[in-house]
């Protein structure tokens, strides 16, 4: 049995627990299964949540992970876009281009770079979307792409996208990493993410 020998021991001890001595790592997120709108993901242990007043305002439910910290990398999914909104919010970010359904493959991942253009690092950086692709997604029709960042003044970044449509809604996880260096070293793990997705009927908001 621990005996601490004083209050003030016993005390220091249970800030040191509660605040992890201090450290800014942040704390891992449970391996598993999260819903997001109505979307489904399977992340395993070494995606960390992220969260605060500079992440851009998405129009449906959606959440960001990363794991080296948002500067370095990030995960963005968001869970049902709606015909005729953008993926963020129009108040936030004027001029947006909206989603359509019937849009292709190629058509979708041109909107979704124009969108990440428009709100990542103040809408400097140049985002540019290639090598767009149909593919299903347990059975209902979906899209792959890559993305590129030229982010002046910082690393350029790669990416990874995947998504689909269901029920006139869009189904979205972009994965966006400094390259050379994150992208290369995570890419896997950000496609088992995309590849796990599948939409729900029971909407949880993040």
């Amino acid at each position: 049995m621990m005996l601490f020998r004083s209050p003030c021991t016993a005390t220091l001890v249970v800030m040191m627990i509660c605040c992890g001595c201090g450290s800014s790592v942040p704390k891992a997120s449970d391996e598993g299964v999260y819903e997001v709108g109505r979307l489904r993901i399977t992340l395993d242990g070494r995606w960390y949540k992220q969260s605060g007043s500079d992440l851009p305002k998405a129009q449906a439910p959606s959440s960001t992970w990363s794991r080296e910290g948002i500067e370095h990398d990030r995960l963005f999914v968001t869970g049902g876009v709606a015909d005729g909104e953008p993926v963020f919010k129009a108040k936030d970010y004027p001029g947006l281009p909206v989603f359509q359904p019937k849009m292709s493959a190629k058509e979708t991942a041109d909107f979704v770079a124009k969108s990440l253009q428009a709100v990542l690092w103040n809408g400097s950086a140049s985002i540019a979307a290639s090598n767009a692709r149909e593919r299903g997604f347990t059975g209902l029709p979906g899209f792959e792409f890559e993305l590129s960042a030229d982010v002046p003044g910082s690393a350029n970044h790669r990416g990874i996208a995947g998504g689909f449509v269901e029920e006139g809604r869009l189904y979205l996880m972009v994965y966006l990493a400094e390259s050379p260096g994150y992208f290369e070293r995570h890419r896997e793990a950000a496609q088992a993410v995309i590849d796990s997705s599948v939409p729900t009927m029971k909407t949880i908001r993040w």
